[in-house]
This record gives structure tokens, sequence and C-alpha cells, in this order.
């Protein structure tokens, strides 16, 4: 199963070009107590597994477990003195990546080896390895239906269901909340009153706002380096071939541009954050998708 996007866009890894950039606190808010998580997600991991089974493939069923609470996650839930911390080190986690190529491994959640179904899917010929794929795909489907009731073509189909849902979600209950609009509307005017370019002041836009605008800068130095694939998504996050001493540079900046965005979003990030991470946790539940 996938695990939740970023907070207002899809940001797709370019992972034969030196992988990708998220931001630090478009991870979703861990809003929902361990005690009271679904229990879906174990569920349809059983069911898979015994799907796997039933059609002569081994797979072990497994969901992630939580790590401990860190100041990424921290700053998440709109905690204004972790989101310091982080963006004094990060920034808005775009060229802190190409400054410490380590720093998205350190950051997930989970790595690919944690999973036990890595080995498995390692040990499997390319043409083995398509049936299994194949095959799992389908019992992905199954048990998303028989646990969660939700109809899906493919697993591919599942994230376009879920990204529509979520994009709804946030533009309804974020996009239209009167308190984050007049809350954005005043970080807006700050912003642009410190020189930054602010395209709009709907609450999910200024929420990622700093890391579109230095995904965009890192970018296009890629593009100059021949490393941009034209036929990728828009929101496609390329790391360009950087010196240390170059990227710490990029990175100063936009530490110095992080910071002063939550000084004028220090109440806007409170209000948004938990709320997004709440429509999160509800979605992940209706998806049966993890949460970590």
């Amino acid at each position: 199963m996938f695990t939740r996007s970023t907070l207002a866009v899809t940001v797709l890894c370019a992972v034969t070009l030196a992988g990708c950039a998220s931001s630090p606190e478009a991870q979703p808010a861990k809003t929902t107590a361990a005690s009271g998580k679904s229990d879906k997600p174990q569920r349809i991991q059983s069911a898979i597994a015994d799907c796997m089974k039933q059609k002569g493939f081994r797979y072990v069923a497994w969901v992630p477990k939580p790590k401990p609470e860190t100041d990424n996650d921290k700053a998440a839930n709109g905690d204004y003195e972790a989101m310091k911390r982080v963006r004094s080190k990060q920034g808005f986690n775009v060229f802190y990546q190409v400054a410490d190529p380590g720093s998205f491994r350190k950051q997930a959640a989970y790595t690919r080896d944690d999973d036990p179904n890595s080995s498995i899917r390692d040990s499997l010929s390319k043409a083995q390895l398509r049936s299994y794929d194949k095959v799992l795909d389908s019992c992905n489907v199954k048990a998303l239906k028989d646990v969660t009731g939700k109809v899906v073509k493919s697993m591919d189909d599942e994230y376009e269901q879920y990204e529509k849902a979520y994009k709804a979600a946030f533009e309804r209950e974020l996009n239209g909340d009167p308190k984050l609009l007049e809350l954005a509307a005043t970080m807006g005017d700050c912003v642009k009153g410190k020189g930054y370019r602010v395209d709009s002041v709907s609450p999910t836009s200024m929420a990622d706002r700093g890391y579109r605008e230095f995904s965009a800068q890192m970018n296009a130095i890629a593009k100059k380096q021949g490393l941009v694939d034209e036929d990728a998504g828009e929101n496609t996050v390329y790391q360009p071939r950087l010196s240390p001493a170059t990227a710490n540079q990029y990175l100063a900046k936009e530490i110095k541009a992080a910071l002063d965005d939550l000084e004028c979003g220090k109440d806007f990030y409170a209000d948004f954050y938990p709320k997004s991470g709440r429509i999160g946790d509800r979605l992940d539940s209706e998806f049966g998708r993890w949460q970590l």
C-alpha cells in the first residue's frame, strides 16, 4: 500500500537523476494516537499475504512500526519551536537534500530495507518479478475491496482516487476555511513585505509557497545541467550536481527565506497543519493506508 503524499502536490522522485526533494513540513501531522489507529492496514496486509499464497507466491504481511516523534513530526503539527529548529537547518528541505545527500533516507518513516518483502523481490528473475508484481497488484485490489469496500481497477487507480479525494478535501476544508483564509492573507501580506513572491494567498498555496519557489530554482539549475526530463510531470523535483560549498550557499539563502516565512506564518501554520493532518488521517483510514 502507498503512504500519504505531500500536502499540496505530489512530488515525483527522479530516482535515476539523484533522487527528489520533499518539504519536511509537507509530511502530514501525526494526529491519531497509537491506540486509536485503524486496524485496516494490518487486515489488508494479511489479506494480501493470503491471496499471494493461494496464487503460489510468498509475501509477508508487514506494516511499518511508528518511529519516535522527531522535530519534523512536531513541525508537521504546527509546533513553532520545532518548525524553527527544522527550518534553521533544512530550510524548506530543497537544497538541504543536495547539501546533505543522505537526508532523504534519514527523514523517511521507513526504508526499503525495513520491508521484508524487498528481499523476496530481489531473489526473483526479471520474468518472475513481472509475474509477481502483476499478481501482487491484483491481490492489493482484492484486499482493499474486502477490507474497505473501495473498488479500484489497480493500485495506480487507487493512487489516483486517493489524490483526487485528498485535493478535493483540501480545497473544500482548508481553502474554504474562513479562519485559515484570514490567516493566510495576513501571512501573504507579511511575506510580500519582506520581498518574497506570493502567487496566491489560498491556504494550501501559502503552506507550500516557499518549497515551490526553491524547487523551481533547483530545477532550473538541473535543467542547465541536462538532468531534466521534459516529459516528466510538472511537480517533479530534480537534484542538480553541486559541490558541497555551492549547495550550502543556496541552502543558506533558503534557510533565511524559510525563517522569514515562518515568522510571517506562525499563527497560520499552527492552525493549518493540525487541520490538514486530520484530513489525511481520515482519508488514510478510509483507504486503509498506513498511519505512521
